[in-house]
Protein backbone atom coordinates (compact mmCIF):
# COMPACT_ATOMS: atom_id res chain seq x y z
CA UNK A 1 0.00 0.00 0.00
CA UNK A 2 1.22 3.48 -0.90
CA UNK A 3 1.86 6.32 1.53
CA UNK A 4 0.91 8.82 -1.18
CA UNK A 5 -0.47 11.90 0.56
CA UNK A 6 -1.06 15.63 0.01
CA UNK A 7 -3.13 18.60 1.13
CA UNK A 8 -5.91 19.45 -1.29
CA UNK A 9 -7.32 22.97 -1.06
CA UNK A 10 -10.39 24.22 -2.95
CA UNK A 11 -9.98 27.82 -4.13
CA UNK A 12 -13.31 29.72 -3.96
CA UNK A 13 -15.26 26.77 -5.35
CA UNK A 14 -19.02 27.49 -5.47
CA UNK A 15 -21.22 25.09 -3.46
CA UNK A 16 -24.39 25.67 -5.48
CA UNK A 17 -25.49 26.40 -9.03
CA UNK A 18 -28.35 26.07 -11.47
CA UNK A 19 -28.74 23.80 -14.49
CA UNK A 20 -26.71 25.15 -17.42
CA UNK A 21 -24.42 27.30 -15.29
CA UNK A 22 -20.61 27.19 -15.39
CA UNK A 23 -18.82 26.11 -12.21
CA UNK A 24 -15.16 27.16 -12.08
CA UNK A 25 -13.17 24.62 -10.09
CA UNK A 26 -9.67 25.54 -8.92
CA UNK A 27 -7.75 23.12 -6.72
CA UNK A 28 -4.33 23.49 -5.11
CA UNK A 29 -2.44 20.31 -4.28
CA UNK A 30 0.25 21.08 -1.72
CA UNK A 31 2.80 19.16 0.34
CA UNK A 32 2.52 16.12 -1.93
CA UNK A 33 4.64 13.19 -0.83
CA UNK A 34 5.11 12.22 -4.51
CA UNK A 35 4.76 13.94 -7.86
CA UNK A 36 1.14 14.51 -8.91
CA UNK A 37 0.20 13.02 -12.27
CA UNK A 38 -3.47 14.05 -12.51
CA UNK A 39 -6.33 15.48 -10.44
CA UNK A 40 -9.86 14.12 -10.86
CA UNK A 41 -13.38 15.40 -10.20
CA UNK A 42 -16.32 13.02 -9.90
CA UNK A 43 -20.05 12.99 -9.18
CA UNK A 44 -20.40 9.24 -8.51
CA UNK A 45 -24.22 9.23 -8.41
CA UNK A 46 -24.32 10.14 -12.11
CA UNK A 47 -21.08 8.63 -13.38
CA UNK A 48 -19.55 12.05 -14.04
CA UNK A 49 -15.76 11.82 -14.17
CA UNK A 50 -13.44 14.63 -15.35
CA UNK A 51 -9.71 15.36 -15.35
CA UNK A 52 -8.63 18.82 -14.22
CA UNK A 53 -6.17 20.85 -16.31
CA UNK A 54 -2.73 21.45 -14.81
CA UNK A 55 -2.15 25.21 -14.54
CA UNK A 56 1.22 25.04 -12.74
CA UNK A 57 3.05 22.75 -10.28
CA UNK A 58 0.31 22.94 -7.65
CA UNK A 59 -2.80 24.44 -9.30
CA UNK A 60 -5.38 22.48 -11.31
CA UNK A 61 -8.61 23.78 -12.82
CA UNK A 62 -11.78 22.81 -14.62
CA UNK A 63 -14.75 24.81 -15.92
CA UNK A 64 -17.64 22.41 -15.48
CA UNK A 65 -21.08 23.13 -16.91
CA UNK A 66 -23.99 21.70 -14.98
CA UNK A 67 -26.13 19.73 -17.44
CA UNK A 68 -29.43 21.44 -18.30
CA UNK A 69 -31.27 18.24 -17.40
CA UNK A 70 -29.59 17.94 -13.96
CA UNK A 71 -32.22 17.29 -11.28
CA UNK A 72 -32.41 19.68 -8.36
CA UNK A 73 -30.83 18.38 -5.17
CA UNK A 74 -27.62 18.05 -3.21
CA UNK A 75 -24.83 15.85 -4.55
CA UNK A 76 -21.58 14.39 -3.29
CA UNK A 77 -18.62 15.60 -5.34
CA UNK A 78 -15.25 13.87 -4.98
CA UNK A 79 -11.85 15.34 -5.85
CA UNK A 80 -8.55 13.47 -5.65
CA UNK A 81 -5.09 13.21 -7.17
CA UNK A 82 -3.05 10.29 -8.47
CA UNK A 83 0.72 9.90 -8.62
CA UNK A 84 2.85 8.70 -11.55
CA UNK A 85 2.14 5.07 -10.57
CA UNK A 86 -1.59 5.81 -10.86
CA UNK A 87 -2.04 5.37 -7.11
CA UNK A 88 -5.00 7.29 -5.73
CA UNK A 89 -4.46 9.67 -2.83
CA UNK A 90 -6.92 10.91 -0.22
CA UNK A 91 -10.35 11.93 -1.55
CA UNK A 92 -11.88 15.30 -0.66
CA UNK A 93 -15.67 15.22 -0.60
CA UNK A 94 -17.86 18.32 -0.86
CA UNK A 95 -21.62 18.79 -1.10
CA UNK A 96 -22.92 20.67 -4.12
CA UNK A 97 -26.52 21.82 -4.54
CA UNK A 98 -28.26 22.20 -7.90
CA UNK A 99 -31.17 24.60 -7.47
Amino acid sequence: MSNFNYKLQLNNVPREGSPGSKIPLKVSVEEASEEISRVYFSVPMYGIFEVLKKENETLYSLDYYIPYEAPYGTYDVNIWAVNNKNEKGPVTNIKFTVK
